[in-house]
């Protein structure tokens, strides 16, 4: 419990490392919940589908923000255990084709196939993660970028998995404990789309996933992640084992991004090798820039942000003859020019990202009137 008068001093343990330390973010979280499921069933296709790849997007940048943020790793192959696990659940929930490559699948359910997905990139992370023992910081980076190339080769040549580059292959089915919702669901008067269900399942699986990004950082490994970031040499002065540690961040992390590429493309539902190269990995990198590093909502900030971005630029250039006459661009590329934009400015500017702003709004207001 906090002092009477003071919600943010606690005098108890349990109480400061609780996940909603009190009643304001425990009303904040119950109508935000709230909210969000009554926007995937009001939203048409296209926000739904843009809603879905910002929840999509969050998990995967959680699962980076683990092994960079916190840890201190930098990785530039986060895309790559994406798409072990897009493939990883294209394989067991996909379908078999023969045209134009033989491909496999075996058309297992989402219960089966979903964990599998995560499971099989943090196998990847754990093989890979020995690399992280003995190097750290750009020569890290720079492997990492050399696995991106080694992965994206071996994949393209995969064509028993991937369906090979530049043709691709059916992502994962849509079938949950025996139900297929390919053509949507009826429950009572309640009709969801496929795009919906999806979303709504991205929304349970995204919950689940920041509940355990928010106790890893309150817990023993998640100290021990700050404290090798901040001097490994000192963290492994006190006690910490390095190797340990540091395989355990990277193994963590491609389960996140192997859990969001499962379900990522299956929104599409189908996915080709090339999307999977070095600018996919880099996205990751700047959205959890622009959201804010080494936190849980960043992000989320800087995820929905990217996701909705696409429909925000179509919005201002559907709705406004002035973009669409002074502009010589088209809305994708406006939006890669915004995009990099924003990274400059947040790193010159404001280091800490879209959090950073947010965290200063909260304590203004939070200290009104006696603010400065």
């Amino acid at each position: 419990m906090s002092m009477k008068g003071r919600p943010d001093l606690f005098i108890s343990y349990k109480d400061e490392t609780s996940i909603l330390k009190n009643n304001s973010q425990k009303i904040f979280a119950f109508f935000g919940t709230v909210f969000l499921m009554l926007l995937g069933y009001v939203a048409n296709d296209y926000w739904i589908i843009l809603l879905s790849a910002s929840v999509f997007l969050t998990i995967a940048t959680w699962g980076l923000n683990i092994v960079s943020g916190m840890a201190g790793q930098i990785s530039l192959a986060h895309g790559f255990f994406v798409a072990v696990g897009t493939y990883t659940a294209a394989v067991l929930g996909g379908v078999s084709t023969e045209i134009p490559y033989k491909v496999v699948g075996y058309e297992l359910d989402m219960i089966i196939w979903l964990p599998l997905a995560g499971i099989s990139a943090a196998g990847v992370g754990l093989i890979i993660a020995p690399l992280a023992v003995r190097l750290k910081g750009l020569n890290l980076a720079l492997v990492s970028i050399g696995i991106v190339y080694i992965g994206s080769y071996i994949l393209s040549n995969l064509n028993l998995v991937t369906g090979g580059a530049g043709l691709g292959r059916k992502t994962a089915g849509y079938t949950l404990l025996g139900f297929n919702f390919e053509d949507g669901i009826e429950i009572g008067s309640l009709i969801l789309t496929r795009n919906q269900v999806l979303y709504y399942l991205g929304l349970i699986v995204a919950l689940l996933c920041g509940i355990g990004v928010k106790n890893l950082i309150r817990s023993k490994i998640g100290r021990a992640y700050a404290a090798i970031r901040d001097r490994d040499i000192a963290a492994e002065a006190i006690g910490i084992n390095l190797s340990r540690f540091k395989a355990s961040a990277f193994a963590l992390s491609s389960f996140y991004a192997g859990i969001a590429g499962a379900l990522m493309f299956s929104t599409i539902g189908g996915v080709d090798v090339e999307r999977f190269g070095l600018l996919f990995s880099v996205t990751f990198i700047a959205i959890v820039v622009i959201g804010g590093v080494g936190t849980v909502m960043g992000p989320i900030f800087g995820s929905v942000f990217f996701g909705l971005l696409p429909g925000i630029i179509k919005f201002g250039i559907d709705h406004s003859e002035f973009i669409r006459d002074s502009i010589p661009l088209n809305a994708a590329q406006l939006e890669r020019v915004i995009f990099g934009l924003l990274i400059v400015v947040f790193l010159i500017f404001e280091p800490r990202g879209i959090w950073g702003i947010w965290f200063r709004l909260r304590n203004y207001f939070k200290a009104w009137p006696f603010s400065y």
